[in-house]
């Protein structure tokens, strides 16, 4: 024996001298069936890898006759790592899998046996959405493709759809499960047979009914989309899994290879473990009678399956595998007995089929742990505390890598991230994060957009606002400022006759750009898109600004870029740099992520990642901030159909919180000696948040409440948002357009949002391309102009088919393709016919339309004498005698509540609400006692839910008037005073923060 080998066998009775007994039962027990059930910290990575090393050493079996899997790479690479330890190089030689590179070795091994795979390719996920879209528009399907938004369900069709293949539901499965749905919908009563509701369909059957149809529908686009990835050559990602079980069903000659070589199977993460992944573990082990399978898995630790379906896995094993020996493995090795009793607290159950799976776990250690609560006004004051606790531990001994902060979403990853890094603290992110809504990639794709659409205002306009193209601030002002209906932002730009009138700064440096851009398109026929993105990037300046910025992050947004545009171009060596831009404009329109890893800061850095990202990992001070309904307990997903996944029954055994509840219970688990919990009131846009409702269900013996108001009274909030309060733009170019546009009702909402938005959007006129919806909105609102307009002439409405013809007329002035103006069209028919049909008996003989006011509002203010309101007001109806009886505001989205228009509700601003007063207001202003009116009507042209049109009347108190004139003049005061420029610009109203930094020194 080497010494080498010597070294391994003692490593390996070392580590085995160390298990406590169940941990020796699991690895001594190599013959049969095993299920081990080991909860967090206890050792679930050393039993398997020494039961491994047991194998090879009691029995003749071959390293390559031992197959591993395992659910993800991290998992995979911590296996192998430990396995050297006791086996040396022949770890090598272990099969050890993820299920997915399983998939992909058979496939690559027997490719005779995946027809639908070899000469195919994988599906994009853009791919997957236009196809979808292509389809559902193909298909007779009405639940599926609703009027007001026929891809409303395209995103959520497609997720039920992969997850049917995660299950190994195909179509014709689900068929048969539909069959079962159908009959039972007959066993319930239809009619109400008495009371108020008499002869009235029941609820009950209508909502069964209604989402029996989504399904029947469903099946249609599932066997349509199956027979087009055939048809295309193309297959998804869940497809590989299925095409393996599949392949192992239908070739018995490959089955059989499989089952004779593999002696030994183990799976780890189990509870993670889906249907189609179970049916290869299934059979690959149905050669023998007792197979030689190991699983190990914990259900309260199931986080990437929904609910339920953890569970059925372990009630699945034990039916499926007659004999099984069940291991539970409960001495923690991780975590102080504090925190493993308050993660307990939060799952334990009294009874049912989860007792035995949810067995409280004992501390293997004597280390005395602390668990902290505290609650904070303010989400800023919390956040400020997790980053001032972290500084003093870090002051006293505690290594920065063995701290971590756990989030519930990537966003809030990234922002603390930056939150401890604005504090001079290292750190490592860990999280999924989409570089698609980064600034940096806004800023490369106006680049591009800049480049290959001369004409293109909002292009340009992100783009002048590049701090590397170091345009003074006040020009960036004066160049805005001088578009208008006759000079586009781009015709200013490249004529030097309106540049000399504008008397800029440092005019050389606007012509730098203009040049620049000048010189790349030049080049778009010549150049490949990767090679012309690699010079823009350069010539421009952006790649050498950024890099001086932040290294690691720019590196990482624009490495990910360049790959993309490198790879579209791989698929499509005819895509122009056009062609680019449209695909990652595709990307953000259907919400479709470009994922960048983090890149790595070392190893002396505090840890921030997701409680996702957390699974497997260990800290000796854990951190979860941001403990709130909304994010750790009030999420409730959208169950849009009802799919045929658990064969077990678990009625009653789990309730709607139960998935994100193991997901805390995972981050809870996470630490070894102390767990720092907080919540917070309110945040920086004035939402009031409750406390997770998690924190009530937990032992509140074992939590130590913290005194936070040292934190309350030291917080300086100008401090940590790092704001500079030194506007280097003009004030008197703001007071300038101010008094010259004036005040609108939908600037005022605007203003009062965000001081931001009303500088981009009411003062710069910030060019934006025009969406869907709002083009929608326009014809709509245009052809009810018209509409009126023959009403007041004709003392009628005009006819559905001369309505028709109106609409179809403003729809074609609009910038439509041809799907979307017949999708829009659509819709405009099937509306304004219910609509118009209601107005009918509630229009007054004599109305006016598009009613446009501007009036002078005297304020008795010596400073600011004066303040132009402005106004577009939809429809005014008059009395016989002339007088105005109300005013009425067309809404073309979904009906609103009156607490939604009031502002009483949760997440409404009152804005609509507003408007009204701001009309009643203008009247007033206006002079014409004739005009004088203070009823003002919601009016929304879609119908609710119960197919009625909905109009909101509101009387318009002389106090509501009054007080939106003091609100009015405290507005107009902070803007001509240029207070508005010193407002911090908050990310969460404004979508203009990224453009603002420039504006402010």
């Amino acid at each position: 024996m080497s010494e080498k080998h010597k070294q391994e066998e003692a490593a390996f009775k070392d580590a085995y001298a160390s298990l406590n007994a169940a941990q020796k039962e699991a690895v001594d027990t190599i013959e049969g069936p095993v299920m081990v059930i080991a909860g967090p910290g206890t050792g679930k990575t050393q039993i398997l890898t020494l039961r491994i090393a047991n194998i090879l050493m009691k029995t003749d079996t071959a390293p390559e006759q031992i197959l591993a899997l395992t659910f993800t790479e991290s998992g995979q690479q911590a296996m192998r790592k430990r396995l050297r330890l006791y086996i040396g190089e022949r770890a090598y030689k272990v099969p050890i899998f993820t299920f997915h590179s399983f998939a992909e070795r058979l496939i690559k091994e027997h490719p005779d046996s995946f027809p639908n795979i070899i000469g195919s390719r994988t599906l994009s996920d853009l791919e997957s959405v236009l196809a979808m879209e292509q389809l559902l528009s193909s298909l007779p399907v009405k639940k599926l493709r609703p009027v007001g938004d026929p891809n409303y369900h395209v995103k959520s069709i497609l997720n039920a759809i992969r997850t049917m293949k995660r299950e190994y539901k195909d179509p014709d499965a689900f068929a048969v499960y539909i069959s079962k749905r159908e009959i039972a919908l007959q066993e319930i009563p239809k009619i109400h047979e008495k009371g108020a509701h008499k002869g009235k369909v029941r609820g009950e059957y209508k909502k069964t009914e209604d989402s029996l149809i989504k399904d029947q529908e469903l099946l249609l686009v599932y066997r349509a989309y199956e027979s087009w990835l055939r048809t295309e050559r193309k297959y998804d990602y869940e497809d590989m899994i299925v095409e393996a079980v599949r392949a192992l069903e239908k070739d018995e000659n490959l089955l059989l290879e499989l089952q004779e070589n593999y002696q030994y199977i183990l799976a780890d993460e189990h509870q993670d473990v889906n249907g189609s992944q179970n049916r290869i573990l299934e059979l690959l082990a149905n050669y023998h009678s007792e197979p030689n399978i190991f699983v190990v898995g914990d259900e309260k630790q199931a986080i990437y399956r929904f609910q339920g379906a953890s569970l059925e896995n372990f009630l699945y094993f034990e039916d499926k595998f007659v004999g099984t020996k069940t291991i539970s493995l409960t001495l923690n090795y991780r975590s102080g007995q504090k925190i493993l009793d308050t993660a307990h607290s939060l799952i334990a159950v009294e009874e049912g089929p989860l007792k035995n799976l949810r067995v409280p776990l004992e501390s293997g250690t004597n280390k005395i742990d602390q668990i902290c609560l505290s609650n904070f006004s303010h989400q800023a004051i919390e956040d400020n505390s997790v980053c001032t606790t972290i500084k003093d531990l870090i002051k006293k001994g505690t290594s920065p890598s063995e701290m971590v902060v756990i989030l519930r979403t990537n966003h809030e990853v990234e922002e603390f991230a930056a939150a401890l890094r604005r504090e001079g603290i290292n750190v490592n992110a860990s999280a999924e994060g989409d570089i698609l809504t980064h600034p940096l990639t806004t800023t490369v794709l106006n680049l591009i957009e800049a480049i290959v659409s001369p004409e293109s205002d909002p292009a340009l306009f992100v783009l002048l606002h590049g701090s590397y193209w170091d345009i003074e601030p006040s020009d960036l002002f004066k160049l805005c400022g001088a578009r208008n209906g006759r000079q586009s932002l781009s015709k200013i730009l490249t004529n030097t006759e309106i540049l000399n009138t504008l008397e800029l700064e440092a005019p050389e440096k606007v012509k730098a750009l203009t040049d620049t851009l000048k010189n790349i398109r030049a080049r778009l026929e010549i150049d490949s898109p990767n090679q012309l993105l690699a010079k823009a990037l350069t010539e421009s300046g952006l790649l050498e600004h950024v890099l001086k910025e932040d290294i690691k992050e720019s590196t990482r947004v624009i490495r990910r870029i360049y790959d993309e545009v490198e790879r579209l171009v791989v698929e499509n060596k005819e895509a122009s740099l056009r062609d680019i831009s449209k695909m990652m404009k595709s990307y953000k329109e259907h919400g479709i992520a470009l994922v960048a890893p983090y890149i790595s800061a070392g190893e002396e850095t505090v840890n921030v990642m997701t409680a996702h990202k957390a699974k497997g990992l260990e800290f000796e001070q854990v951190f979860i901030p941001h403990l709130v309904d909304s994010t750790w307990g009030g999420k409730k997903a959208r169950n849009n159909f009802y799919l045929p996944i658990i064969e077990h029954t678990s009625d009653g055994v789990f309730d709607d919180d139960d998935d994100e509840r193991r997901l805390f219970y995972v981050a809870l688990t996470r630490a070894k000696l102390g767990l720092h919990l907080s919540g917070s009131e309110t945040n920086s846009d004035g939402r009031t948040f409750n406390i997770s409702r998690f924190l009530a269900e937990v032992d509140d013996s074992l939590l130590e409440e913290v005194n936070v108001e040292k934190f309350e009274n030291q917080f300086n909030p100008a401090a940590a948002l790092k704001v500079s309060y030194s506007p280097v733009i003009s004030v008197e170019t703001v007071r300038d357009l101010f008094k010259e546009r004036g005040l609108s009702a939908t600037s005022l909402n605007n203003y009062l949002e965000s001081p931001w938005n009303y500088i981009y959007r009411n003062l710069l006129r910030v060019p934006e391309e025009q969406s869907l919806s709002l083009i929608y909105g326009n014809a709509i609102h245009n052809t009810l102009e018209k509409v009126t307009r023959e009403h007041t002439k004709l003392g009628e409405l005009p006819t559905m088919s001369e309505v028709t013809k109106l609409l179809e007329k403003e729809l074609s002035n609009m910038p439509l393709s041809v799907d979307n103006y017949t999708k829009l069209h659509q819709q405009g028919i099937e509306e304004l016919a219910v609509y118009l049909e209601h107005v009918e008996s509630t229009i007054t003989k004599v109305t006016k339309e598009e009613f446009s006011l501007r009036v002078v509002m005297p304020t008795d203010d010596a400073d600011l004498p004066e303040v132009v309101l402005t106004g577009k007001l939809d429809r005014l109806d008059f009395n016989d005698e002339g007088q105005l009886l109300r005013v009425a505001d067309y809404k073309t989205g979904r009906p609103k509540t009156r607490g939604e228009i009031e502002g009483s509700t949760k997440n409404s601003n009152g804005d609509y609400k507003r408007q009204l007063v701001f009309y009643a207001l203008l009247l007033e202003l206006y002079g014409d006692e004739r005009y004088f009116c203070r009823e003002g009507v919601l009016s929304f042209v879609r119908a609710d839910k119960n197919s009625e049109i909905r109009e909101e009347v509101f009387i318009i108190t002389d106090t509501e008037v009054a007080d939106l004139r003091k609100e009015i003049i405290r507005v107009a005061k902070e803007i001509v005073s240029g207070e508005c420029l010193l407002e911090p610009c908050d990310a969460e109203v404004c979508n203009y923060c990224h453009l603002a930094e420039q504006l402010q020194g």
